[in-house]
């Protein structure tokens, strides 16, 4: 069997929550035994080196510039996906059984002439113009919120467009397939939980007092989040002993001059990082204390399989599967989120559990290769069905 997969971004180095979600999906694919194309229209070109990586996988790569005018805002589709009509044109070889849109960006290769829309498959990864109004409640930026507005008023109508040419869905979010799936049931939709390392599970000695919050710091979703906790929580977490608030992520090299009106005392800030691994495991909690977004957080995801407990708002942990209190502490107050910080912070033994059980959780409903080998039988009565260990 062969498969497109069609990006708006290299899949590797898997080093943010969307190619941590889509290189796990060509891994999956590679061990079932599919040959793979790629085909990505992103802003940066990959290095060789990555090329050569993704290479052992993938048997056909092919890459397509991404627009960068400002005439993409006019066209009635959203700019994420405009800027990317060279989809349309992208110079593939051979022919494939099933295209797998990883997003709405990529909308414009289902206009490819040697794509048939039957075998289309889209991976969601967000409720984009959910999303995009989001990020405009997020930004204090005049411009930007009227972009995100304007951004997600076009992405409901590719909404209803893609919808004409697309019947095969694939969510990462548990709460947005729901909603689906009782809107529309005539699609073959499936929750497919984002991919995680089953034997990659990291411990914590929970030794240490530092709080970590590890996301994009580009995002404006994530710059909320982030001031949300400095203005309402650190304050009153400076006489704890030993505290220390890690804030880790990717700023694409924009300041971080909107972090200066506050107290950072006792803040440690690791600006793109080349790996995260020591931050995780130099840990002791995760905070995800999310205001505004859509779709699976995956940041809360990726703390929990490398070893951290994790409390977050309700939004931080929306279409996760995860239960309160069970696999996850959850506050939205300012008060609940100090009170359950310092909770954990003073009880190892309630950490561990916390941790030990939505790690359980990840490990019993999150196999990606089973869901994703079990969908693909499900529409297709001629794909040999693999045995997934």
């Amino acid at each position: 069997m062969k498969i497109l997969i069609a990006c708006s971004d290299f899949p590797y180095p898997a080093n943010h929550g969307a190619r941590v979600d889509t290189w796990g999906r060509i891994m999956a694919l590679s061990e079932l035994g599919w040959t793979i194309g790629l085909v990505v229209c992103g802003k940066e070109k990959p290095s060789e080196a990555d090329l050569r990586h993704v290479g052992r996988y993938v048997d056909e790569i092919k890459l397509c510039p991404r627009s960068s005018s400002l005439s993409d805002l006019l066209h009635a589709i959203p700019m994420q996906a405009s800027s990317r009509l060279g989809l349309r044109h992208a110079d593939i070889e051979g022919d494939y059984d099933y295209v797998l849109l990883e997003g709405d960006y990529v909308y414009p290769i289902l206009e490819h002439p040697k794509i048939r829309p039957d075998s289309a498959i889209l991976r969601v990864h967000n409720d984009e113009a959910a999303y995009f109004k989001a990020l405009a409640r997020s930004t204090r930026n005049v411009l930007h919120k009227l972009y995100y507005r304007m951004e997600s008023r076009k992405f409901e109508r590719l909404r209803r467009m893609m919808r004409k040419k697309i019947d095969k869905y694939l969510f990462i979010s548990s709460k947005e397939f729901e909603s689906f799936r009782s809107k529309d049931a005539s699609a073959h939709s499936l929750f497919l939980p984002p991919p995680v390392t089953m034997g990659k599970f990291g411990t914590n000695a929970f030794e240490s007092k530092r709080v970590v919050f590890i996301g994009s710091l580009f995002m404006p979703n994530n710059r909320e989040a982030i001031e949300w906790y400095l203005t309402y929580v650190h304050p009153k977490m400076l006489g704890e002993p030993g505290y220390e608030f890690v804030i880790a992520g990717n700023s694409k090299r924009t300041s971080l001059s909107w972090l200066e009106p506050y107290d950072l005392t006792s803040v440690v800030v690791h600006d793109t990082p080349e790996s995260l691994d020591d931050i995780y495991g130099s840990g002791y909690l995760f905070v995800n204390p999310m205001q505004n977004g859509a779709g699976v957080k995956l940041k809360t995801i990726e703390a929990i399989q490398h070893g951290l407990p994790v409390l977050s708002t309700s939004i931080g942990c929306e279409g996760t599967g995860l239960v309160e209190d069970e696999h996850i502490a959850v506050a939205d107050t300012p008060e609940e989120f100090l009170r359950k910080i310092k909770g954990l912070l003073g009880d190892p033994k309630a950490a561990r559990s916390l941790l030990e059980q939505s790690q359980r959780f990840l490990r019993n409903h999150y196999n990606h290769k089973e869901a994703l080998n079990g969908f693909i039988a499900s529409i297709d009565p001629d794909y040999p069905m693999k045995q997934v260990m």
